[in-house]
């Protein structure tokens, strides 16, 4: 169950850069990953991502 910050400046705290694939461009992305929620499509590396997505 995610912790909710107590205040704005708090939500810092939370944000981690991720990276996704963007099936459409074939390619890797990073986004803003809040910590709560989400889906498989969300890897801490850019190599991460690429080993696990892109195309063989």
């Amino acid at each position: 169950r995610p912790v909710v910050p107590s205040s704005p400046a708090d939500l810092e705290a939370f944000e981690d850069e991720r990276y996704f694939y963007n099936f459409k461009k074939g390619r890797c992305e990073i986004f803003i990953y809040g910590g709560c929620g989400g889906n498989q499509n969300n890897f801490k590396t850019e190599q991460e991502c690429l080993r696990r997505c892109r195309p063989h």
